[in-house]
């Protein structure tokens, strides 16, 4: 059985067993697992390249107690592995044990017996075997699952200052003793308009989990505040990421460059020896950010070895390399008048920043009919509050979110019959990122360009 199949029986016998309701545990006298992580990631029996210095999380079903807790707790060889720390939060109903242990080497973790704080019984035996890294160089590990642990920064030097940029990732993407042998793949999920890239990257690791690949695909959420939360923080005021413009403050920074260097640690071979994809994807102002970011970005021509997709979902404004727009009523293009804005950026090329302006507007719509992009489509009806019925360069480009998004496949159809445009249509889902993500559609869509 692989360590994927195993992973997801623990999990799914932890959370039967913890099934019951309070009175029944009250009955059985009892303590179930509730969850068990190694370093926010998942864990299984049998599972090897584990840190030497690792810290195992346990959150149990009741509040248990300490003394009895390391009585009960062993580990198997004692005389090359030692616990460095236990600590108790919660009441006591979480618990994390770090641990020193030596490279190369087996153990054996157990926890068995009675560990609650009126004598209740743990309800079933934890009997972990794992191996540790051969060296102190990590070639793969456990996916970080628990969205709180995936946080991560990066201090971004540019010739205006250096500033800090956090992002959520399932790997430790810039762990400088690190050679990934497993991750073939990467995912760039970008939030939308209410900066919640936590819920983005919880929204896309389900789906990895569900497809079966996130043991062999980097997730990263980047985190495009609108304000500067801790000193030095790189933040885009007025949305500002989602047009490619540079940072607010001292530091200034376009959002896409800011991304490229992001990339541009996954294509350093030295790091990701094997990764040969990345699919950058984002929703709603997100999505936005993605429709230009594809024909925009220096990534994709430096590194011709890697594979680019680019997934726009459910976004309402889109980019269109000339004036001429979708009528309706006939399906025809035609140039609308009196719409001043039509031409603007990120309507038009017209006042791009200076990050994809140093591309001329030819190369730039060049690239942006060649590249591959899929539009990601919801069908539903429901209401939409957030869409934009006053501004004309908005209006002209459809009745509705789903509308806008037909119209622009529909306009490249029309005005470049040789694009590299795609679409994919989630029935039934309004504008709404985790339903998108999580529908059976995204997941199709995700899967075969994961498998391309």
């Amino acid at each position: 059985m692989s360590i994927h199949k195993l992973i997801v029986s623990v999990i799914l016998l932890l959370l039967f067993t913890n099934c019951s309701n309070d009175a029944g545990i009250k009955e059985t006298g009892q303590i179930n697992v509730f969850s068990l992580t190694v370093e926010g990631g998942k864990v299984t029996s049998g599972m090897d390249n584990i840190s030497i210095n690792p810290t195992i999380r346990f959150v149990f079903s009741r509040s248990i107690d300490p003394a009895s807790f390391e009585q009960a707790l062993k580990i198997n060889p004692l005389s090359n592995g030692t616990i460095a720390a236990i600590n108790y939060t919660n009441n006591s109903s979480a618990v994390e044990v770090s641990l020193n242990l030596d490279y190369g080497s087996t153990y054996e973790f157990i926890i068995e017996g009675a560990i609650g704080v009126n004598g209740e019984m743990l309800s079933e035996t934890i009997n972990l075997s794992f191996k540790t890294q051969v060296d102190d160089t990590i070639y793969s590990k456990p996916p970080c699952l628990n969205t709180a642990d995936c946080l991560q920064s990066k201090l971004i030097s540019h010739n205006t200052g250096q500033g800090n940029f956090n992002f959520y990732a399932n790997y430790p993407i810039y762990e400088e003793n690190a050679k990934w042998q497993n991750l073939e793949k990467a995912v760039i999920v970008v939030h939308g308009a209410s900066v919640n890239p936590d819920d983005y990257y919880s929204y896309m690791s389900t789906t990895l989990e569900a497809l079966g690949v996130s043991e062999s695909t980097v997730l990263i959420a980047p985190d495009f505040k609108s304000s500067e939360v801790s000193s030095g923080d790189l933040y885009w005021s007025s949305l500002g990421y989602r047009d490619g413009k540079e940072s607010s403050g001292a530091i200034k920074i376009s959002s896409f460059e800011v991304l490229d260097i992001l990339i541009s640690r996954l294509a350093d071979k030295n790091f990701f020896p094997v990764l040969n994809e990345i699919v950058i994807t984002g929703q709603s102002s997100g999505g936005r950010f993605v429709h230009t970011y594809a024909a925009g970005n220096r990534s994709e021509s430096l590194y011709p070895e890697i594979h680019f997709e680019y997934i726009v979902s459910e976004s309402q404004y889109f980019y269109y390399p000339t004036n001429e727009r979708i009528d309706e009523q006939t399906n025809n293009l035609y140039v609308p008048t009196n719409c001043n804005g039509l031409q603007f950026w990120p309507f038009g090329y017209e006042l791009a920043p200076d990050y994809v302006s140093a591309l001329d507007k030819a190369t730039f719509n060049d690239r942006f009919v060649s590249r591959s992009i899929t539009y990601l489509l919801g069908n539903g009806s429901g209401s939409d509050s957030e869409l934009n019925t006053t501004d004309c360069e908005a209006v002209l480009s459809g009745s509705s979110r789903y509308q806008r998004g037909e119209n622009m496949y529909l306009y490249m159809d029309l005005k470049y019959p040789n694009h590299n445009h795609k679409k994919t249509i989630a029935q039934g889902i309004s504008h709404n990122g985790s339903a998108i993500y999580t529908s059976p559609e995204f997941k199709a869509l995700l899967a075969q360009l994961l498998n391309n």
